[in-house]
């Protein structure tokens, strides 16, 4: 029985975190439709361009992930000293990642873009893209450390007024330097890029103006350290160091598959792309109960209270088992719609639908990894386990598998999509198996 706090809870951090997640995920979508008219090669280079970039981001966001997770429970504690160590040791580690991507970006995207794609076409357009977006790697680096306190001071709609904000400037400035439109020149894939960097840094000022405006209501205590406690640097390793390894380790893995679909021709990864915006909403809308299952989780087991976790642990298997049934159903039924938003050929869109038809068999699982596993689990510091796990699924099981189905097979995009896939079942199960062994509750605030 879900009681009136958790429900109060679960509202209060995860609704704006879907919102938020649900428009960024739409602005993609919208981004995809205004940059779909200008072919299948700018389609598939800046899908391709899109995920290097998700290389950083995915690192950044296991790095705020361990940030969350040490935050809630030293907050749980009522340790501020913990709370501003939490804070800046992982911004550190953040900013210097910064400095690699956007070195690799700026000087060398053309080497990076040709490991993605053969077509000349799809490449130039890729690297154009890459280079412009490296400007955007500093402000969304500050925006999500700061969104992340915020939600952690049960101020989680403020991150969505920033979003809310970013999205109407991306989506007009796409408009206006894709297209050219009035005095503006038409950039295409270049304005695409300078349109999102811009958005970036608007929500960036936002996020920031309001962070201040709240923490000197709460008197929050947060002072930049250049030196940590011992003590602390080990705790925060042992909850860091697997998270980053292992949410690198299946960027990484995602990046091989996007190789994969790449290398097997412009028109099967230009569908693939197409689907990416809808996967980003369908994920995004269950975005919000995973951020709030690390807090709402890890300030129960901070304030040494098992029994508690245990029950909310079950209430968010509940609602991510149900809410993902849902919505898997939904994008199938909704699919033939969705591809008729854009201005591509019909064989790509009948390899879309059939892509996110498979999306729709493995979301459920994909899911309940994000939520449970990314979310519960880790909140209760079992990172290193959590990391074995995500290597095994996705280079144990997903990697071969997509280079057998594409290369010895030759199976067609959508079968290699799903199969490869299937490692997310695998995931699932020892997820599962640990949830129910009770062995991940621990107080790392101690």
């Amino acid at each position: 029985m879900i009681d009136k706090e958790f429900k109060r809870k679960l509202v209060e951090i995860a609704l704006p975190v879907t919102i938020q997640s649900l428009m960024q995920s739409s602005l993609g979508l919208i981004d995809q439709i205004m940059i779909g008219s200008l072919g299948s090669a700018c389609i598939a280079g800046i899908g391709l361009a899109g995920k290097f970039g998700s290389l950083f981001s995915v690192t950044v966001a296991a790095i705020v992930t361990a940030a969350g997770i040490l935050i809630s429970q030293y907050r749980g504690a009522k340790n501020d000293k913990g709370v501003s160590d939490s804070f800046f040791l992982p911004l550190y580690l953040s900013l210097l990642l910064v400095l690699v991507f956007s070195s690799l970006s700026l000087f060398v995207p053309g080497q990076i873009m040709a490991l993605y794609s053969g077509d000349s076409e799809t490449i130039a357009k890729a690297s154009v893209y890459l280079r412009w977006r490296a400007a955007g790697y500093l402000p969304s680096v500050i925006s999500i450390f700061v969104s992340t306190l915020l939600r952690n001071m049960n101020r989680a709609k403020l991150p969505a007024v920033a979003g809310v904000a970013a999205i109407i400037t991306n989506t007009l400035l796409n408009w206006l330097l894709i297209f050219g439109i009035g005095p503006f020149p038409r950039m295409e894939e270049s304005g695409a890029a300078i349109a999102t960097v811009a958005s970036q840094l608007v929500e960036m000022l936002i996020v920031l103006v309001l962070f201040v405006r709240e923490k000197r209501r709460q008197g929050l205590y947060l002072k930049p350290a250049l030196r940590f406690s011992t003590d602390f640097v080990k705790n925060a390793a042992a909850i860091l160091a697997p998270i980053l390894l292992g949410e690198f380790l299946w960027s990484l893995g995602e990046n091989m598959y996007a190789v994969i679909y790449g290398h097997l021709g412009t028109e099967p990864c230009a569908a693939m792309t197409l689907m990416y915006p809808i996967q980003g909403i369908a994920i995004g809308a269950l975005c919000g109960v995973s951020s709030a299952a690390g807090i709402i989780v890890g300030n129960s087991l901070g304030a040494d209270d098992e029994e508690k976790a245990w029950s909310q642990a079950v209430s968010f298997v509940r609602l991510t088992v149900a809410a993902g049934i849902i919505i898997a159903l939904a994008v199938c039924a909704l699919s033939p719609l969705y591809v008729r938003l854009f201005n591509v050929a019909p064989d790509t869109r009948a390899i879309t639908v059939r892509i996110l038809i498979a999306f729709a068999l493995v979301f459920t699982a994909k899911v309940f990894n994000m939520v449970v596993g990314g979310g519960v689990l880790q909140a209760g510091g079992q990172t290193k386990f959590m990391t074995a796990v995500n290597i095994i699924g996705t280079w144990g099981f997903g990697v071969p598998l997509g280079f057998v189905t594409a290369y010895v097979l030759k199976l067609p995009i959508w079968w290699v999509y799903f199969i490869l896939s299937l490692e997310e079942y695998v995931r699932l199960a020892i997820s599962v198996w640990l949830l129910n062994s009770r062995r991940w509750m621990k107080n790392v605030a101690v």
